[in-house]
């Protein structure tokens, strides 16, 4: 089993480094390439939610002395992308289908993020305690691990 952990602030500006430690981390591994681009995408919708959301109100000023924190576990049959974060509480499983219709006609923008992570992994598991969110994204898969 291997972990690397990095830590990000909370500006939009960290996702493309999101999106680099992610997919190099895969890569050392092994991780099939289709199965690296599915983990790529949730973790960088997941990191784009704490970002955009996790901090409702608060100043660049104040997101910028916040972080959240990427774990990815690699085992022989799963990766496992953990999330930690102090902003605001948010189960996956509270969030609603998004509105093709409403984002066609321009009613609604946006609202896909959790939907297409649940499509991308097998299983989401969410935890929130003492003002620390825990998002785990678990990916079934075959490595070199």
């Amino acid at each position: 089993m291997k972990r690397a952990l990095k830590e990000f602030s909370i500006e939009k500006a960290v996702i493309p480094s999101v999106h680099d430690f992610v997919r190099g981390t895969l890569e050392k591994e092994g991780i099939a390439a289709e199965l690296t681009e599915d983990i790529v995408l949730a973790c960088d919708e997941a990191a784009s939610n704490i970002v955009e959301h996790a901090y409702p109100g608060a100043t660049q000023q104040k997101k910028n002395r916040q972080r959240f924190i990427i774990s990815l576990k690699c085992r022989k049959d799963r990766v496992i992308a953990t999330f930690f974060d102090s902003g605001l509480a948010f189960h996956p499983d509270g969030a609603p289908l998004p509105d093709v219709n409403k984002n066609l006609s321009g009613e609604k923008c946006g609202g896909y993020g959790i939907f297409l992570i649940k499509k991308l992994v097998d299983k989401i598991v969410y935890s929130a305690r003492h003002k620390l969110n825990v998002t785990r994204l678990i990916k079934e898969v075959e490595s070199k691990c």
